[in-house]
């Protein structure tokens, strides 16, 4: 709109001009010396208009011809910079297609008139890491991307830690890592990777002091970050049993999420196994008892059976009080005969052994039932037990009804001399 605009003033000028100059086209003259010029107003404007844009031309000229040089240089670059653009990108493709070493041959042609040069070193070195015996071009290749004027120290750093966490060199990644933790404290990237640094080298203290930061930074999602939780806490709660006091455990359990306190059975009869082996049996006993009363679990009860220490009477007593309304569960029935077997009533161990055999045998049942009859001196019927429920660990389908003694002529046979009769299949 501006050029149409434009055309038209000037033609409106320009016909304005050319009608007053044929009205009066004016009167020139120049004297030199004994020269003297003499010509109309309007051919010395149209000679004057006709040099200066010869002049103008001119000196483009001379303007594009000195600096034909530079723009040669920058076309050249330029087109430099396209080859290693396309060279990037197939070293990218080559990358994605696992073809290690042709990626990394790629790559570093283009990094040598790259952009961004950093980047395909970055992506060599990546390619390097997968090949074996070259690591020392690896390292080479991330020197070199550390170098370029383009480079992010904190993506090299990130990038070498990477690598040395995936060959299990975690202890050498870690003082980089914490180096990059105070430097950059609330860094997803630094964070995930000294998570996984602390993982993989154990260090599970530091880690349980980070979790709050990945929480907060939703480094994870919400089922890693609760497996990664579970797991800290799990080897700090094992770390504290083995050799830590009880103090230390019960303040590990303040420590603890609600979750996991609440929600995981697994650390609740870890915790519960530690405070027996601190002799706290009485708050064992508590906590589980408790729990197994606001929700019926498989793992609690068996836990309850497993603690081995504490009044067993009173155990089992409690435990039989669970028979009303899960009478029919196979883990209640082992851990009762469980408690029965440490109150050293066998007739009912016996009796509870053999019931949750016939429900659901299982490996455990069947090795606690030919301990008891191993302790009657039934060596036969104890090492069909025995041999029973290794053919359950091993996934044997002929051992899935088992082999037991029903417990009417068990009870018959603790009454009377006899021998006993052949076992016979429970169904």
């Amino acid at each position: 709109m501006k050029l149409l605009i434009g055309i038209i003033v000037t033609l409106f000028v320009s016909v304005w001009m050319a009608l007053a100059l044929r009205q009066d086209p004016g009167y020139a003259m120049f004297s030199i010396g004994q020269w003297t010029v003499e010509t109309s107003f309007a051919f010395l404007m149209l000679v004057l208009i006709a040099l200066f844009v010869g002049f103008y031309f001119l000196v483009r000229l001379a303007i594009r011809l000195w600096h034909t040089p530079s723009q040669t240089l920058a076309a050249h670059q330029r087109r430099l910079q396209r080859k290693a653009r396309r060279l990037f990108n197939l070293g990218s493709r080559q990358l994605a297609a696992g073809q290690w070493a042709a990626a990394e041959k790629t790559l570093l042609k283009s990094a040598a008139h790259s952009e961004t040069p950093a980047l395909d070193y970055l992506s060599a070195a990546r390619a390097t890491h997968h090949l074996s015996d070259v690591k020392w071009r690896r390292d080479l290749h991330l020197r070199k991307a550390e170098e370029s004027p383009d480079a992010d120290k904190l993506t090299v750093q990130l990038t070498r830690v990477e690598f040395l966490l995936e060959d299990q060199q975690a202890e050498q990644a870690r003082p980089i890592l914490e180096s990059l933790h105070t430097l950059n404290p609330r860094h997803p990237g630094v964070l995930l990777w000294l998570a996984r640094c602390y993982r993989q080298s154990g260090a599970w203290e530091p880690l349980q002091q980070l979790l709050p930061e990945l929480q907060k930074q939703k480094v994870f999602g919400p089922e890693s970050f609760a497996e990664i939780q579970r797991e800290t806490y799990h080897a700090l709660l094992q770390g504290v049993a083995a050799g830590g006091s009880l103090e230390k455990l019960r303040a590990l359990w303040k420590q603890a999420p609600a979750p996991l306190r609440e929600g995981d059975e697994a650390f609740l009869v870890a915790y519960a196994t530690a405070l027996c082996e601190f002799d706290a049996f009485d708050d064992a006993e508590t906590l589980l008892r408790e729990a197994i009363n606001r929700r019926w679990n498989v793992k609690l009860v068996v836990g309850y059976g497993m603690l081995g220490r504490g009044n067993a009477a009173a155990q089992l007593a409690a435990a039989e009080g669970w028979l009303t309304q899960h009478g029919d569960d196979p883990h209640l029935l082992l851990t009762l005969g469980r408690l029965a077997k440490r109150c050293q009533q066998t007739a009912k161990a016996r009796n509870y052994l053999e019931r949750s055999i016939q429900i659901m045998p299982m490996p455990d049942a069947y090795q606690e039932l030919g301990e008891l009859l191993e302790s009657l001196h039934e060596l036969t019927h104890a090492g069909q037990c025995f041999h029973a429920g290794l053919r359950l660990l091993v996934g044997k389908p002929q051992e899935q009804q088992g082999v037991t003694l029903p417990a009417a002529e068990a009870a018959q046979q603790l009454q009377g001399p006899n021998p006993p009769p052949a076992p016979a299949a429970a169904s």
